[in-house]
């Protein structure tokens, strides 16, 4: 009887740990929506994005197809994508690219020629309208599928939102420090002028992160100015940006 109830207050104790787990994570989540959703006065596209190295054996071409078709089902994805294949002196690509209602996703896998060697990489991007509360989930998605295919993997979610006109300094600088107050997130290293306007911190509303420099971070905000179309675009990552901006 005694077994029985120790196995019991065991059993108890995990369900209590799991649930735990849970709400710190649902807290996180909610967080970082919120967040999101102030990002830019105008209207917001989120981007999910995944990177990682392909080490099992080479593929031939065919080959590389078949797998990304696998990955897409995976993925949900059954009809509907547009297959292309580039070829290059050193550097091989075949992307798979499905465009939805409110997403455009698109698989790739890269073979390049370095040195001697031959790598083999898996990139994976999903572009969202006007859709923060899902970038989340659909990145851990991303994660879940792609993991069991590849090593030194990284992945992000990032937020774009953007201002009418040229924000200065001063205001960049207002809408940066805003964002990273309501992450509760502590400066790493910065750089803060109209050339270059980008931001590492860290906050312990989110658990993944990256090192650099020995010091980990897991919020990027970036800032540039689009001068065709007269606005200042707002970009907000975790851990890290993965987008050219």
């Amino acid at each position: 009887m005694k077994k029985i109830w120790v196995a019991f207050i065991v059993l108890l104790w995990g369900v209590a740990g799991f649930q735990i787990i849970q709400g710190k994570e649902a807290a996180e989540e909610n967080k970082l929506i919120e967040v999101f959703h102030t990002v830019g006065s105008e209207q917001k596209t989120s981007m999910v994005e995944y990177y990682g190295t392909y080490d099992k054996e080479y593929l031939p071409i065919e080959d590389r197809e078949a797998l990304l078709r696998e990955v897409a089902l995976k993925l949900g994805i059954t009809k509907g994508m547009k297959v292309e294949r580039t070829y290059e002196e050193k550097r091989q690509e075949v992307s798979l690219t499905k465009k939805a209602k409110h997403a455009v996703t698109t698989l790739r896998f890269i073979t390049n020629e370095e040195g001697k060697e031959t790598k083999q990489y898996m990139i994976a991007s999903i572009a969202l309208d006007k859709d923060m509360e899902s970038a989340l989930a659909h990145k851990k998605k991303l994660e879940k599928t792609l993991d069991d295919y590849t090593s030194q993997s990284r992945s992000s979610a990032n937020v774009i939102g953007s201002y009418d006109g040229k924000l200065d300094l001063d205001k960049r600088n207002e809408v940066a420090d805003e964002i990273l107050g309501e992450m509760g997130a502590k400066i790493v290293t910065e750089h803060r002028d109209m050339q270059l306007y980008t931001i590492y911190a860290y906050t312990t509303y989110v658990s993944d992160y990256v090192m650099q420099e020995d010091q980990a971070v897991n919020v990027n905000i970036a800032m540039r100015y689009n001068e065709e179309e007269d606005k200042t675009y707002v970009y907000v990552a975790t851990p890290v940006l993965g987008l050219d901006y």
